[in-house]
C-alpha cells in the first residue's frame, strides 16, 4: 500500500514549478499589453478617423479658410532683444 504512495511522491515534483508558472503569468500579461497598446495606438493615431486626425483636421480647416476673416497665412519676425 505504501508503495503507491511512494511513486507518487516521485512523480509530485514540484520544483521550480512555481517560478514556470510566475514566467507563464507574465508571458499572459505582456501578450495583452501589447494588444491593449496596439488597439490604443490604431484608435489614437494611426487610423485615419483616429482622435488626434479628427482634431488636426478641423484645426487645419480653421487655417485654410474656413473662417472668412482670417486666411491662415503667418509672417515671419524676430523679437530683438
Amino acid at each position: 500500500m505504501f508503495k503507491h504512495l511512494k511513486k507518487f511522491k516521485r512523480l509530485k515534483n514540484e520544483n521550480g514549478q512555481t517560478m514556470v508558472e510566475y514566467i507563464l503569468l507574465l508571458i499572459v500579461v505582456i501578450a495583452i499589453c501589447q494588444t491593449l497598446f496596439a488597439k490604443l495606438n490604431e484608435y489614437l493615431l494611426e487610423d485615419p478617423d483616429s482622435f488626434q486626425n479628427k482634431y488636426l483636421n478641423s484645426y487645419k480647416s480653421t487655417m485654410q479658410g474656413g473662417n472668412d476673416g482670417f486666411s491662415g497665412q503667418y509672417k515671419f519676425f524676430t523679437i530683438r532683444r
